[in-house]
């Protein structure tokens, strides 16, 4: 398997640094928003795109925070995937709301 050194420039640090601090929140809006503020910052730092960015461990932290919110489980993904098709066609649907 291939891998990567990842350097700790000072974009890197910060996006390290915000995705050790939203593992405690809940405000999935405001954490994807940083999310794609910190990738945007590490792909120009670092010239990172593709398979780097989908497998850099900051990026990882934050999906396993955003899986975390979403208690997404196979069987959600999949029911999840079925409801965009029917939302995608005009349907209405129906969606489990797991409170936190």
């Amino acid at each position: 398997m291939p891998s990567q050194v990842i350097h700790s420039d000072n974009a890197t640090r910060q996006a390290a640094k915000y995705a050790q601090l939203v593992q405690n929140g809940v405000n999935l809006r405001a954490i994807v928003a940083q999310m794609l503020r910190d990738i945007d910052a590490m792909r120009q730092s670092q010239n990172l795109n593709g398979d780097a960015i989908n497998n850099h461990p900051v990026v990882l932290a934050y999906v396993s925070k955003l899986n975390s919110l979403t208690r997404l489980t196979t069987d959600r993904e999949m029911a999840a995937l079925a409801a965009i098709d029917h939302l995608a066609s005009g349907e209405d649907v129906e969606s489990d709301v797991i409170p936190l």
